[in-house]
């Protein structure tokens, strides 16, 4: 049977060696080292370095939020900014995402598992606050939530993975302002008519 504490150490470690050297300068040996364990342990529990870091990154991705459902579009936006922006300001977020993004371009398997992970989790919690907003009159009925999704969650993704600049409480207040425009203005996001039509 498998020991619950060794577990949480290995994943403590995992995250914390992945912060420190990156996927492709990670190793078992260094993981196990950090984590007070030996390799045997690990490798009980994933077959492979890659195994390792996509199923603990995909628990991480799943952990549970607070019901985004302040009442109001505006609301919405504003909590859930708020509420990725506190987990991206985590210095092992921070490093790790977009070190991982970046092993994507070069590693097959993590680039699909990733590509699953957030698309799943945006459309999950983006998809949610949408309809919520479509029931409230805010949003037009149709309106195609994988586009307002993009909207929402490709500024936060630019600036932490690709600007490398931070998020602060002024940018994101702008972002609720701009991205609920957005996604209010006549014909600013497509609806599911139009971009099936295109496809």
């Amino acid at each position: 049977m498998l020991r619950d504490d060794i577990t949480t150490a290995i994943r403590r470690a995992l995250m914390q060696e992945l912060a420190a050297v990156g996927y492709g300068r990670l190793s078992i040996e260094a993981v196990a080292r950090r984590a007070g364990v030996s390799k045997t342990a690990i490798y009980r529990r994933w077959s492979s370095k890659t195994d390792l870091v996509l199923e603990i990154v995909g628990a991480a991705a799943h952990g549970k939020l607070p019901a985004l459902d302040t009442g109001s579009l505006r609301g919405d936006l504003a909590l859930l900014f708020q509420v990725v922006a506190h987990a991206l300001r985590h210095p092992l977020a921070s490093q790790i995402i977009p070190d991982l993004l970046a092993e994507a371009a070069r590693n097959p398997t993590i680039d699909q598992t990733l590509q699953q992970l957030l698309r799943s989790r945006q459309q999950e919690i983006g998809g949610q606050l949408i309809e919520r907003a479509v029931r409230r009159g805010e949003l037009p009925a149709g309106t195609d939530p994988e586009a307002a999704v993009d909207l929402i969650v490709g500024p936060l993704y630019w600036r932490l993975a690709i600007a490398r600049l931070p998020l602060t409480d002024t940018y994101l207040d702008g972002l609720v302002e701009a991205v609920a425009a957005g996604l209010t203005v006549e014909n600013g996001v497509p609806h599911q008519r139009e971009a099936s039509a295109g496809r």
